[in-house]
């Protein structure tokens, strides 16, 4: 199985979702595909006890308790009978129009089989994007602090770019778009960490 590395806590992306659920709107998307690549999970032991929101809106002993917790809560995802519990298929769902659709991807069975009971409307899969794009294009890529723990990076946005339609939007931390993107692999920037996929015209093609 595979190492089981991505934590989450609620609200962690609240910022750039709504941000994202803007955007949905201005571009005309009424019943969106959108893929969450890597949604991270924390054990459902310590779901409720995980402090809200960007860490720079909590303060310091917030943060410090958060982080401590944290550890805590990375020992107890590697114990194969502890529940885990994803909070971002959840707040994406909250701010996209209720016809879009959502389809889940992680590399790790364990976290998929905990989406797909806790959000039985998500389509859920194990997938790796380092070794082929997903069977089909969405409207909308969400892979936020994923690419930076590949072992693979290059060859994921790669593959994650290929699932992208013409004119999707990409949500992506500027650190993976700066290291791992190509030239070959145009996006225009519209927002701190969201990125739109050129159509045709627009690239000149």
């Amino acid at each position: 199985m595979s190492k089981l590395s991505t934590t989450t806590w609620p609200a962690r992306h609240k910022q750039t979702f709504q941000q994202l659920a803007e955007y949905v709107d201005k571009f005309g998307m009424k019943s969106p595909t959108v893929l969450e690549v890597g949604p991270g999970a924390s054990s459902a032991l310590l779901k409720n006890l995980l402090a809200e929101g960007e860490g720079e809106n909590l303060s310091f002993i917030a943060n410090r308790l958060r982080a401590g917790l944290r550890n805590i809560d990375s020992l107890l995802r590697h114990i194969p009978f502890v529940g885990l519990h994803s909070f971002e298929p959840g707040e994406l769902m909250d701010v996209l129009p209720s016809q879009a659709k959502l389809v889940v991807a992680d590399i790790n069975p364990r976290v998929v089989k905990a989406i797909a009971k806790q959000y039985p409307q998500v389509d859920a899969r194990v997938h790796n994007f380092a070794q082929s794009p997903l069977d089909v294009q969405v409207d909308v890529i969400v892979c936020l602090c994923v690419l930076v723990r590949a072992a693979e990076p290059k060859v994921i946005f790669k593959n994650l770019y290929e699932s992208l339609k013409q004119g999707g939007l990409f949500v992506i931390d500027n650190r993976s778009r700066t290291n791992f993107g190509s030239p070959s692999e145009p996006l225009v920037k519209l927002a701190a960490q969201i990125w739109r996929k050129p159509q045709m015209k627009d690239a000149g093609v």
